[in-house]
């Protein structure tokens, strides 16, 4: 012997019987534990995954040098290059790896200019890097300052 039909099992069945029964309301009719539908299709979407390319050029004030730091948002402050003021010659370029955040929050990255001199970056905010931000750049014990801005060409 079985059991007798609820009242939403019974509208399900004549619904199903009519061919009138649409995705949204099998969600109602089912009971609780059913899979929410709605929500397994909804698409994930990575954090900061836009296709944000910055420069942020700067200078050292002693030594006579310039630097450029380049950031996208795949691989964050990746790569910089030091220029000397005068003529603009390239004189050191190194990539930089991300060591860890500071006291107050902000990133580190580093890196060395043929295994000879440090370089350091100091992403000056605590928040994830944006036009406008500021890096503090530090190379051979000398320190500068620079300022982020969007960058118009491939990095």
């Amino acid at each position: 012997m079985t059991a007798p039909l609820s009242k939403t099992a019974l509208k399900t069945a004549l619904a199903l019987g009519a061919g009138l029964l649409s995705v949204a309301s099998l969600a109602v009719a089912l009971p609780s534990r059913a899979v929410n539908t709605e929500s397994t299709m909804m698409a994930q979407v990575e954090p900061n995954q836009d296709n944000l390319q910055m420069q942020c050029p700067g200078s050292i004030g002693v030594n006579d040098v310039n630097f450029r730091v380049l950031y996208t948002r795949e691989a964050g402050f990746s790569r910089i290059i030091f220029t000397r003021r005068s003529t603009g010659q390239t004189i050191a370029e190194t990539t930089l790896s991300y060591d860890r955040t500071n006291a107050q929050g902000q990133g580190i990255w580093r890196g060395s200019v043929q295994g000879m001199a440090d370089v350091t970056l100091v992403h000056l905010s605590n928040r994830a890097p944006q036009v406008g931000d500021q890096v503090s750049v530090g190379y051979d014990m000398q320190w500068g300052r620079g300022t982020c801005a969007r960058s118009a060409t491939p990095l």
